[in-house]
């Protein structure tokens, strides 16, 4: 079983990358390392089971709840969710554990596993490792000490609905047009109905790609939602991610807000006119972000400060503290004070009560924010050429001088994908520059490997056979040679 950044779930492919019994092994491994045991005198402990709307959760569902009980634990489904109301909800209902069945923002194929502490903290880095390298050393209780599976209330989810709208104060919107797509989302079923109570005119896209009749999430194609939201002459449209953590905004001109700008918005709205070390004003931001969003936060009097490391290090660092908002280009805006994982309905939630509170339009608050100019590119060696570790050539050097061209506060970054493979990620304020410096940067790429590892040379195929060794005499058969030749 693959670990998504190695530090925050398990997930892959069903089937391919990994199999049920391994999804069976994992849950019941994370029970146990939780602190899971067997029935106590009749008294069992809970467990929140969540799921997105991947093709193979209900499989991966009957699984995991199979080996929760065999393990002796009692489950309770909720259906499809967002991640965020499984973390919630394992926090409020007294449960031990959480675990959300989802491929988060992996291609639709992929489901995985994503596991809670009792008090809704996501489960990242040495305990998840250490559950990874229990999964088989579990075992199964006799019918008698197993648990039960029980299908939760259909008003279950009312509490992580309510939770939502007492973050924005019951905020009411009346006369805004929103259009949402949770096309292959689990925020499908909330995020109309929260904002339905919220007072919106709520507008679902539904779509199909009329050429295969597959059904496509404007997530992954955001040309759909901004055709959608003009055609429809909404205010505002949203679309959600497969977990639901993650969300986009467009407004009503057709423009695109990613993570890095909302978390922009909502940290200009939300800041309090205190001292710069305020928790009230502390926006933490991982090292995955634009160049440029640190930067305008702390310019707009809140304390921004940059996390090293993935997703797990940015809610490691929020753990004990408190955050105005965390963010992180993948996984989305955080607001701790109200969830301990991301949630794209509450993100979208929070914009609208930040766009009543300034009484500005979503494209107002956003004219001060810096442009978020953003090239990628993949450079590829042939497979027979061995790329060299990157501090060993003389590219830092070059890389530095490009980085001057960058106005601003741009950064050049170069990630080996894998043994051949570089992949170079040019960050600005100016689009121009931005466009220019990555065309130079990769042709810099290109020229310094291949003058590293000097010209190609495919085998040709004719084998030499390699020298054998003379062999040396023994001791004994050396002493009598020498004796002849006297």
């Amino acid at each position: 079983m693959k670990i998504t950044n190695d530090r925050t779930a398990f997930y892959g492919i069903v089937g391919e990358t990994i199999d049920i019994y391994q999804v069976e092994h994992a849950a019941a491994a994370a029970f146990n390392q939780l602190g899971g045991r067997a029935s106590l005198h009749g008294i069992r402990q809970k467990v929140i089971v969540g799921r997105d709307a991947n093709p193979s959760a209900d499989m991966m569902e009957a699984a995991v709840c199979a080996a929760l009980c065999a393990a002796g634990a009692d489950v309770l489904t909720i259906g499809t969710v967002p991640s965020a109301a499984v973390s919630y909800l394992t926090s409020c209902c007294d449960a031990l554990m959480g675990i959300m069945i989802t491929g988060s923002s992996q291609d639709y194929e992929f489901s995985g596993l994503k596991f809670y502490q009792s008090n809704g903290r996501q489960v990242t880095g040495e305990l998840l490792h250490s559950i990874h390298a229990s999964i088989d050393g579990h075992t199964s209780l006799s019918s008698k000490q197993a648990g039960k599976i029980k299908k939760a209330a259909p008003d279950v989810t009312d509490i992580y609905i309510e939770a939502i709208l007492n973050a924005v104060d019951h905020v009411m919107f009346e006369n805004l047009s929103v259009a949402i797509d949770c096309t292959n989302s689990a925020s499908a079923g909330f995020a109309a109905k929260i904002f339905s109570q919220m007072g919106a005119d709520v507008k679902e896209v539904s779509h199909v790609e009329p050429t295969s009749g597959e059904v496509v999430s404007s997530y992954t194609n955001p040309s759909a939602l901004i055709e959608f939201v003009r055609d429809n002459q909404c205010d505002i449209g949203f679309a959600f991610s497969a977990d639901g953590e993650v969300c986009f905004a467009v407004d009503n001109e057709g423009k695109c807000y990613d993570t890095e700008k909302l978390a922009a918005v909502c940290s200009q709205v939300l800041r309090t006119p205190a001292a710069p070390d305020s928790p009230a004003s502390m926006v933490l931001v991982s090292e995955s972000c634009h160049a440029a969003l640190a930067p305008y936060i702390n310019s707009i009097g809140a304390d921004c400060r940059i996390i090293s490391g993935d997703f797990s290090h940015l809610l490691e660092e929020t753990e004990g503290r408190r955050i105005l908002l965390t963010a992180d280009r993948n996984a989305g805006v955080l607001f701790p004070a109200h969830f301990r994982v991301p949630d794209g309905i509450l993100t979208a939630a929070v914009l609208l009560n930040c766009l009543s509170k300034s009484g500005m339009a979503l494209k107002e608050l956003s004219l001060s924010m810096p442009k978020f100019a953003r090239a990628t590119s993949l450079v590829t060696i042939p497979a027979s050429a061995d790329l060299p570790d990157l501090g060993y050539t003389n590219l830092p050097e070059q890389i530095r001088k490009l980085r001057t061209q960058l106005s601003g506060d741009g950064k050049i970054v170069l990630t080996r994908v894998d043994r051949n493979k570089v992949n170079i990620i040019v960050e600005g304020v100016n689009q121009t520059q931005v466009a220019s410096v990555a065309e130079q940067t990769e042709r810099l790429v290109r020229k310094n490997l291949k003058e590293t590892n000097g010209p190609v040379k495919e085998p040709l195929g004719v084998s030499i056979p390699p020298v054998k060794p003379t062999p040396k005499p023994a001791p004994k058969q050396e002493a009598e040679e020498e004796k002849k030749s006297v």
